[in-house]
C-alpha cells in the first residue's frame, strides 16, 4: 500500500480503513506465513487527527505509527510528506514504530548517513531466496535532510548496486515514492531490477517496461486498495515470477478486531480536540442536494477544475470580500481527501479535505504575472502545484486567459486575488510585483466550513 493518510473507512464507510487492511493481511498470513506487508510512503502526514493537540502535543503522525504497528506493517519508505514533521517528531515518530525504515537515497543533511533509525537496504531470506529490499524517495524541501534527486537517481541507484558483489541476492525489489516517469526511467535502464512496488501518485497503476517488462505497481491512496503479490523464485533457473491482485478494500472486507480498537482509539481522541475547538467534527455541515457530487480525488483535482476546488475558491473570495477580490486560486495538493463527497457532508469531511493551517490572503497582481501563475499551474497536471482556479476563464487549455472578455496577459490591470499562503510563496505570486492587501488569518479549512453552510445549507 502507499499514501495512507486516514485511520478508518472514507466515502460513508465504503472503502479503506486500516482495521480491514488488517484483516486482510491475516488471511495472507495463513495462506503463506512469509507474508511482507510493506508502505511505499505517505504515512505520518497530512490528516485531519494528526493536527490534534494532545496535553500540549500535536499527533504528528503518532496516530498512523500505533495503529501500522498493531496492524503489523514491516517495511516502510519515506514519502515526501515525511518531511511536513519538524525533525524531532519525524525521528519520534520512526522511533515508535516497531517496523523497519529502508532509505538509499535520504540522508542527515550534510552527511552521507541514514536518516533516523532508517537503513539503506535489507536482505530478506525465504526458503533459501535472498531478496533485496531498497528505498528511493522524491526529494523535498527540508532543513535536516538531503536527497539524492530524481535527475540523478537512476546513476545514483547503479552506484548504490555495485556494492553488492554477484551472488549477493536473487531478487531484487524497489520501494519507491517517485514520479511514476522516474519509476519507468529505472527499471529501464537497470534491468537487474525484478519489481517495483510504489507511491506518491494516490492512484493505482501496472506497468510493464523496460528490456525485461519489468513490473511497476502502485495502489490506490487511503488503502482504497492494497496489491498482493504472490511471487515464485526457481532456484536452478533463477526465474522469478509475480502474480498480482489489486484488492478492493470495501465494505465485503471485515474488520480485524486489534486494529480497529486502535484505529477508533486515535480517531475518537482526535474528535474530541475538534469539539473543544469548536468544530463539531461529527455535524453535519451540508447536504448536497441529489445529483450533487464534491470531487476530491487526486486524479480529478490536479488534472481538472471540480465543483470541490470551486467552492472552495469561492469560500475564499467571500472570506476576502473586504479586498474585493474576483478572483480565487490555490495549489490543488491542499486537498488531501482523495474521495468523492456526497450526500451529507459532516465537519470531519471538511477536516480532512483540508488538514493544513493554511492562512488566507489577498493579493493585488499584474495581469501579465497572474496569467504566467496559471499557465505555469496548468502544465502541472498530475502534480500537487496543478492550480485550482475560479474568475478566470481560458479556451486554449491554459495559454491564455481572460476575465470579462480581455486577455489579461496584456492589460496593465491589477487583479484582486484570494489565494493561500502556500500558493504565494511557492508560485510566481512572489513576485515583488505582488502586492499583499490583505492577511486574514482565517484558515481555508475554517472558510469551507463557513461557505458550505450557506451555499448548500445542512437538511
Amino acid at each position: 500500500m502507499n499514501d495512507v493518510y486516514e485511520l478508518l473507512p472514507l466515502d460513508q464507510g465504503r472503502k479503506g480503513g486500516l482495521a480491514r487492511v488488517a484483516y486482510l493481511r491475516e488471511l495472507l498470513l495463513k495462506e503463506n506465513i512469509n507474508t511482507i506487508t510493506v508502505l511505499a510512503g505517505d504515512l505520518v502526514s497530512p490528516s485531519a487527527i494528526g493536527t490534534a493537540n494532545i496535553n500540549g502535543t500535536t499527533l504528528n503522525g503518532k496516530q498512523m505509527i500505533s495503529t501500522m504497528n498493531t496492524l503489523g506493517l514491516d517495511y516502510m519508505i519515506f514519502g515526501n510528506h515525511e518531511f511536513d514533521l519538524s525533525e524531532k517528531d519525524l525521528l519520534a515518530r520512526m522511533n515508535e514504530s516497531r517496523f523497519t525504515w529502508i532509505s538509499s537515497n535520504v540522508f542527515h543533511i550534510n552527511s552521507s548517513e541514514p536518516f533516523g533509525s532508517s537503513i539503506t537496504h535489507k536482505i530478506i531470506t525465504i526458503n533459501g531466496v535472498r531478496i533485496l529490499l531498497i528505498g528511493l524517495s522524491i526529494e523535498w524541501t527540508s532543513t535536516y535532510a538531503s536527497f539524492i534527486n530524481q535527475s540523478s537517481i537512476v546513476t545514483y541507484t547503479r552506484q548504490f548496486l555495485t556494492k553488492f558483489s554477484n551472488g549477493t541476492y536473487d531478487v531484487l525489489v524497489l520501494l519507491t515514492h517517485l514520479d511514476i516517469a522516474r519509476d519507468i526511467e529505472l527499471v529501464s535502464n537497470i534491468p537487474q531490477i525484478d519489481l517495483i512496488m510504489g507511491g506518491h501518485e494516490h492512484e493505482n497503476y501496472n506497468y510493464l517496461r523496460g528490456s525485461k517488462f519489468t513490473p511497476i505497481y502502485k495502489a490506490d491512496a487511503n488503502a482504497a486498495t492494497v496489491f498482493i503479490h504472490r511471487c515464485a523464485y526457481n532456484i536452478d533457473k533463477k526465474r522469478f515470477r509475480i502474480y498480482s491482485t489489486l484488492a478492493r478494500v470495501s465494505q465485503e472486507v471485515p474488520e480485524e478486531e486489534k486494529t480497529a480498537k486502535v484505529a477508533n482509539y486515535w480517531y475518537n481522541l482526535g474528535i474530541e480536540v475538534f469539539k473543544a475547538l469548536g468544530y463539531h467534527p461529527e455535524q453535519t455541515i451540508s447536504c448536497l442536494p441529489q445529483g450533487i457530487e464534491l470531487d476530491g480525488t487526486s486524479e480529478s483535482v490536479r488534472s481538472s477544475q471540480t465543483l470541490l476546488t470551486d467552492t472552495i475558491c469561492e469560500s475564499m473570495i467571500a472570506t476576502t470580500s473586504d479586498s474585493r477580490s474576483t478572483i480565487g486560486i490555490f495549489n490543488s495538493g491542499a486537498i488531501r481527501i482523495d474521495d468523492i463527497l456526497r450526500e451529507l457532508i459532516t465537519g470531519y469531511d471538511i477536516l480532512r479535505t483540508l488538514p493544513f493551517t493554511n492562512n488566507i490572503i489577498a493579493l493585488s497582481v499584474p495581469g501579465r504575472i497572474l496569467a504566467q501563475v496559471l499557465t505555469t499551474g496548468m502544465s502541472l497536471k498530475g502534480n500537487g502545484m496543478f492550480l485550482s482556479y475560479t474568475g478566470v476563464q481560458t479556451s486554449d487549455g491554459g495559454t491564455t486567459w481572460f476575465v470579462n472578455g480581455t486577455n489579461i496577459a496584456t492589460t496593465e490591470i491589477n487583479y484582486i486575488v484570494a489565494t493561500i499562503e502556500y500558493a504565494k510563496l511557492n508560485t510566481q505570486l512572489n513576485n515583488p510585483n505582488v502586492t499583499v492587501l490583505q492577511n486574514t488569518n482565517v484558515t481555508q479549512t475554517a472558510a469551507l466550513f463557513s461557505y458550505l453552510k450557506i451555499k448548500y445549507p445542512p437538511c
